[in-house]
């Protein structure tokens, strides 16, 4: 009898754990939209409990504060361990990397708490940036046509260098005629550069963040997420998308972090370096986080893929659904300068102690439902996220396809792609969108012609317009339902989302 007991009260335990991981972490009070519980993910989540290493935590007069204020609450003894690197190109829009260098990496008011890692030697904003491609092996620049921007550019700075010179070896990128010409090709290039540049000068530390100038990091979540793992294991983590032969390979836009075991493993018992190891794939290869992923994955470090912790939409884009609500966010991609600065005041005046911030917080930043906004005119909510895609249904004007998603419990908001297009697609999710005008579409088609006439050309101009709208009061109703009780810290997985 107590060998039954004992086997009951295990199996009623195991039941309990079980539940405990499998239930969704978030407070119901009625029942959920069908497409909900149909999309949700069976995967595990994780209900770490962590802390934040900000003091003060936040600061509710963020917006009438200076960013040396705002700086004074970061944790700069956590980059003891942790190594921020930046990548830009000198030809990318000033406005970007300056709001870059005030906001995400504000705080790294020295060069040696920053690696910044470009095409141009030069300084922004106090930061030295490095030239990374400067010192690539010859093999790099011989018969390389991606590099003929490069060895101009160089030569235009030798030229202001010269005597007499008013510029003192300082090119303005606003007279700079490769700026926006050279950077895609260039950009590859250095991602394995940065990666062997940044164990060279920083060695030996537990993190290496790699991001770019459009990618926004919530540094708190961020130093969250990497307490709760070991430095020592080879990880190299981000946003996945699909690479050579099958394998994965960590998005550099949303950004990626390699672990001190990660760098190892990579970089220790290499010869020839990575460097040249990779330039046969570099040249023949779109891009170079792809070429990294591949010789990661050799290495014997596979991605780890951790979307939408990782996220690659901008905030105006994300597509917030029930399986990502209560998730944490990380970093986001593609983020304008006005997002970007908008957003480190938000952070500030919203970060939490015992939690970290979550999509459902950032829903609030810039948030859909406001009342008189149910219908935007020349404005795009479209995003097709891949688990929750839209779906077209027959309409003839805006007011049918507002007509028709009402009628489905499902839908929340809807977009009218009216004039020639006739188009009502129909979203099982909320997405704020961006403007987006009349646009017009030229093309050249033939007339039929009949027996012995030859068909004549005609130019058929098709215009299209977007007009946007959403169920406030559904999605109002569901947002009540729904508080996030945990953070959702999902596991890594590749099939999540690419």
């Amino acid at each position: 009898m107590r060998a039954l007991f004992l086997v009951t009260v295990l199996f009623l335990t195991l039941q309990l754990v079980s539940l405990r991981f499998s239930q969704l972490h978030v407070a119901s009070g009625s029942p959920r939209w069908p497409f909900l519980n149909a999309r949700r993910l069976t995967t595990t989540a994780y209900p770490f409990e962590t802390t934040s290493s900000f003091y003060p935590v936040a600061d509710a007069d963020a917006d009438n504060k200076t960013i040396a204020e705002l700086c004074e609450s970061f944790p700069k003894y956590l980059l003891q361990r942790i190594q921020p690197i930046l990548k830009m190109g000198h030809g990318e829009p000033r406005s970007q990397i300056e709001a870059q260098l005030k906001t995400v990496s504000a705080c790294f008011d020295s060069d040696e708490l920053l690696l910044v890692f470009s095409d141009l030697d030069e300084v922004i904003l106090g930061r030295h940036a490095i030239d990374i491609l400067a010192n690539l092996p010859e093999r790099y620049h011989h018969d390389n046509p991606d590099f003929a921007p490069y060895n101009a550019l160089q030569q235009m700075l030798d030229h202001t260098r010269q005597e007499g010179s008013t510029n003192q070896g300082i090119l303005d990128p606003a007279v700079d005629p490769t700026a926006g010409k050279h950077g895609w090709k260039l950009d590859k290039y250095k991602f394995l550069a940065e990666v062997e540049r940044a164990w060279l000068m920083r060695p030996g530390r537990d993190w290496y963040v790699f991001y770019e100038t459009d990618t926004y990091i919530l540094w708190d979540n961020m130093f969250r997420f990497l307490s709760t793992l070991d430095p020592a294991a080879p990880l190299y983590m981000g946003s996945p998308s699909p690479g050579r032969d099958g394998t994965w390979f960590a998005n550099g836009g949303p950004g990626f972090v390699l672990s001190r075991g990660a760098m190892e493993k990579l970089l220790s018992h290499t010869a020839p370096p990575l460097t040249l190891r990779g330039l046969g794939m570099l040249k023949g290869d779109c891009c170079g986080d792809s070429v990294l992923g591949w010789m990661l994955w050799e290495a014997g470090v596979p991605i780890s893929g951790y979307f939408p912790l990782f996220n690659t939409y901008p905030a105006h884009r994300i597509p917030f659904t029930e399986r990502s609500w209560c998730q944490p966010v990380l970093t986001l991609h593609k983020s304008t300068p006005q997002d970007m600065l908008d957003l480190w005041r938000w952070e500030h005046r919203e970060r939490k102690l015992g939690r970290p911030l979550l999509y459902s917080d950032l829903y609030e930043f810039r948030r859909v439902t406001k009342p008189g906004n149910a219908v935007r005119y020349d404005w795009d909510n479209t995003n097709y996220d891949r688990l929750a895609p839209g779906r077209d249904v027959p309409g003839d004007s805006v007011d049918a396809c507002s007509r028709a998603c009402e009628a489905d419990p499902t839908c929340l908001q809807y977009l009218w792609r009216g004039k020639h297009a006739k188009q009502c697609v129909l979203m099982p999710f909320v997405t704020l969108g961006s403007p987006r005008e009349d646009e017009t579409e030229t093309k050249q088609a033939a007339t039929e012609a009949g027996e012995g006439e030859e068909p004549a050309a005609v130019t058929e101009v098709r215009g299209y317009s977007y007009t946007s709208g959403w169920m406030t009061a559904r999605i109002r109703a569901w947002e009540m339902q729904h508080v996030c009780v945990t953070p959702d810290w999902v596991h890594p997985s590749v099939e999540r989302h690419f």
